[in-house]
This record gives C-alpha cells, structure tokens and sequence, in this order.
C-alpha cells in the first residue's frame, strides 16, 4: 500500500510539474518532493501524530526540499514546493464535505468543511515554517560574517 502510494504520488507531482511547464530538468525533482512529502506524512501516523501534525510536518520538509533544489538546480522553489503539496491536499475530504451539504447534512458538513480547513491550514503553515528556517539560518549565517569583519 506504501509502495502504491509512493508510486501514485510521483506521478501526479510529475504531472502537476508537466502542466505547469516547469523546466523538463526539474520535472523528476518535482516529483520526487512530492514523493517525499508523502513518505513523511505515510510515517507519522505510524509513530502516533495526528493528520494535521503529519500534514504540517510533511509541508515544512517539502518548503525545506523544495528551497534546497532551488538552490541546486537554480530554479525558483515554488516550481517544486507547488508540485510537492500536492499529494497532501485534501481534495477528498473538499468532496465529502461538499456531498454532504448537497444531501442537506448540514452539521457533517460543516464538520468535515472545518477539518478540510484545517489542513489547508496546516499545508499553508508548514510551507511559510520552512521558508522562515531557511531564511532565519541564511541571516545568521550571514550575520555572523558581518559582525567579523568590522
């Protein structure tokens, strides 16, 4: 099931880079954040985290990935970090919610609306906490410079 999901999730980042026209020696790259990014959220489930743990936690080590290939590649990251939160959106969760609204389940929908909220939320905020480490580890290190040479 792990292997499928890793599989499934190569794929569809590849395809999301693909329809984006990402340079073509990105496109693996961009598959394998998104492969990655799945992995991490399969796994923390495994040592007791919580779905928004997992999601926040798998979108920071996709922001962190996607800046480190960034660099190596000399692309923007958001060529990759788009294409690695992919696996991670909860587009069934969207659907189910707006299913039951459609059947006039008011309180499951409200119910499931909020959860698809939330892990939106927590896709928005592991994205923003792995730019900041970055960013924050590149001002320090370029403080600690500064401060040498005066």
């Amino acid at each position: 099931m792990l292997l499928q999901g890793m599989v499934l999730s190569l794929i569809s980042s590849t395809a999301w880079c693909v329809l984006f026209n990402v340079p073509v020696r990105t496109i693996f790259a961009g598959g394998l954040a998104g492969m990655i990014g799945f992995l991490v959220f399969s796994y923390l489930p495994t040592l007791g985290a919580e779905v928004l743990l997992s999601t926040f936690v798998a979108a920071a080590v996709v922001s962190l990935l996607s800046q480190l290939l960034s660099i190596i590649l000399r692309v923007p990251s958001t060529n990759f970090s788009v294409a690695g939160i992919i696996p991670l959106v909860p587009g069934s969760l969207a659907y189910k919610s707006m299913l039951a609204f459609v059947n006039n389940d008011y309180v499951e929908g409200i119910t499931l609306a909020t959860k698809t909220m939330m892990v939106a939320g927590a896709i928005a905020s592991g994205l923003m906490f792995g730019i900041s480490v970055l960013t924050i580890w590149r001002g320090a290190r370029h403080a600690g410079r500064r401060t040498q040479r005066d």
